[in-house]
């Protein structure tokens, strides 16, 4: 099984919903409804995960919606067809496993 294929396969069993899409022939990881805590409060949103560099990033993890006073310097972008969220933070890299760098971004609204 490919990277990519082993790298979904675990995501997937984190979250079964995921959905495994293509931007600019790049994998990306749909997590529907996908449950966290921001602070201490529980959130359910849609995440995007999008495993290589975007936008001056090295790896992105864009939300649904700004979730406010976390994060920082929120910006809107459009991937996968849709108006998505993502705070300022770098430095994810792009070899870790993709449920390890789900964790890692989302320390960013922890």
């Amino acid at each position: 099984m490919s990277d990519t294929g082993n790298n979904f396969a675990n995501v997937t069993a984190m979250h079964r919903e995921a959905v495994l899409l293509k931007e600019g022939g790049q994998p990306v990881i749909l997590l529907p409804a996908f449950r966290f805590m921001a602070g201490d409060q529980p959130h359910v949103m849609d995440l995007l995960l999008v495993p290589f560099a975007h936008s001056g990033y090295i790896t992105r993890l864009f939300f649904e919606r700004v979730i406010q006073s976390k994060g920082a310097n929120w910006k809107e972008h459009r991937v996968v067809e849709r108006n998505w969220w993502a705070p300022s933070w770098n430095n994810v890299p792009a070899t870790m496993p993709w449920t390890k760098m789900l964790s890692a971004h989302l320390r960013a609204v922890a």
